[in-house]
């Protein structure tokens, strides 16, 4: 009887452990929690098994620098969010899985990204609109496998060239059936694409213009100093 209530209390002391570090692992950063109040919510609450490389985290842009901090959140409007879930769902019967380069994306970083383009036209000027990016109806996306591996595509993520065009015209044809793969299973949902981004996705949700946009420092997000 002793060995069963040691073993029971020692089990009851495991169980509580792990109730703790599920706890712990959905606590919300107040940026996220501001977020929300401006209708922003983290992906990985809806899924919570998303592949997330935010590439403006990294040096691989345009500024070749980091834009956003190591501990950027992926935000995105909760309808938007509620979509990449389907998508999610009808690609992985397939072998397929959305890797998700850039979501919402802060207005200072679209200024950024404006100064540093270099006149390409790449990224649209906001004295002329802002990117749906900035009020998080919009995402960046391509495909993994289920091991997670990065499936070849016409391009890589803000290339300006050809190759970024929406149609691809190449000959190789596993680079063109994934691709009618990722953009028939998102237009499926309700997105449209740019001609110029074989990546970008706009939520057609909201078809005449994009809700306010949200910008870091509302939400108490720290950017980056640019160099």
């Amino acid at each position: 009887m002793f060995q069963i209530r040691v073993i029971i209390g020692a089990t009851m002391i495991v169980l509580a452990g792990c109730a703790s570090q599920r706890r712990r692992a959905i606590v919300i950063s107040p940026p996220v929690a501001v977020a929300a109040r401006h209708g922003l919510v983290d992906v990985r609450t809806l899924l919570p098994d998303a592949s997330i490389d935010l590439r403006y985290g990294t040096r691989q842009n345009i500024c070749h620098q980091p834009l956003y901090p190591p501990d950027m959140p992926c935000l995105l409007r909760r309808s938007t969010a509620l979509k990449l879930k389907k998508a999610q769902n009808i690609l992985r019967p397939l072998g397929y899985a959305i890797r998700i380069w850039d979501a919402w994306r802060p207005p200072e970083v679209q200024e950024e990204l404006m100064c540093k383009d270099g006149g390409t036209g790449m990224f649209l000027d906001p004295r002329n609109g802002w990117s749906r990016h900035c009020s998080g109806e919009a995402v960046d996306l391509t495909l993994i496998d289920l091991e997670g591996h990065e499936q070849r595509m016409p391009s890589s993520h803000d290339e300006n060239s050809d190759r970024a065009y929406f149609q691809y015209s190449g000959g190789d044809l596993v680079v063109k059936h994934n691709l009618q793969v990722l953009q028939q299973t998102m237009k499926s949902l309700g997105f449209t694409t740019v001609d110029a981004e074989w990546w970008h996705f706009d939520d057609s949700d909201y078809p005449t213009r994009p809700k306010s946009q949200v910008w870091a420092r509302e939400i108490g997000l720290a950017l980056p100093v640019m160099r």
